[in-house]
């Protein structure tokens, strides 16, 4: 039985995430704020934990390890979204969305990338966001895209380290994700153009199986 640790795991793609691999036959580390969050389940570790604080996660994956010894993959889904054009940003804007998006991420990926060189395999997931690769969709949420920026450099480097050790990396970066919060913010949006949850939870999916090869997908 193959292991992921699935981080922002009570979200809306989150949950959609958890259900698939649930389904697949994958025993799944769930993190959340909040254990009660997710109901337990058959294959299902729930586990509270701040992704936010380095030394948390870096202890956290240390005895990940001593107690199930291999993990497969890990899909890093925590995050957060701010509008802003330039002149509205601040440091303190700025190094929130860094926190939400890259720390978040960041925490997780480094010490479990050691696990992943030892057993010379592992698949990593990150979110990106397509506001990060077009100018003219992220000019108007200036700290969101620049944060999440930061993932696309990030998973090209976690390729180049892992090239020779069987460690692959990905971002999904999708447009809009159908939420029921997104159709309330945007009620007169078409959302049958919008991203759904379970096809982005089917990509992640193939990719953890080796079927996608892809370093981005632009959703």
């Amino acid at each position: 039985m193959k292991t992921i640790l699935i981080t922002g795991a009570a979200g809306n793609l989150g949950t959609a995430v958890v259900e698939k691999f649930l389904s697949e036959g994958y025993f799944v580390i769930a993190i959340a704020q909040d254990k009660n969050e997710i109901p337990a389940r058959e294959n299902l570790e729930v586990v509270e934990l701040n992704v936010f604080d380095e030394k948390a996660c870096r202890e956290f994956v240390s005895e990940l390890i001593k107690n199930y010894s291999r993990i497969d993959a890990a899909a890093l889904l925590v995050g957060g979204f701010a509008m802003g054009k330039l002149e509205e940003t601040t440091d303190e804007s700025l190094q929130k969305m860094i926190q939400l998006n890259f720390l978040s991420a960041f925490h997780i990926a480094q010490p479990l990338f050691k696990n992943f060189s030892e057993n010379k395999s592992g698949k990593i997931i990150l979110m990106g966001a397509m506001g990060a690769l077009n100018p003219a969709a992220g000019k108007n949420m200036m700290a969101y895209s620049l944060s999440k920026s930061l993932l696309f450099q990030f998973n090209g480097l976690l390729n180049a380290a892992g090239k020779e050790l069987n460690i692959n990396s990905i971002v999904i970066a999708p447009s809009t994700i159908d939420t029921p919060q997104n159709r309330t913010a945007m009620p007169n949006a078409d959302f049958s153009k919008w991203n759904k949850p379970n096809d982005i939870a089917q990509m992640m999916f193939e990719f953890s199986e080796g079927k996608r090869s892809e370093e981005v997908i632009k959703l």
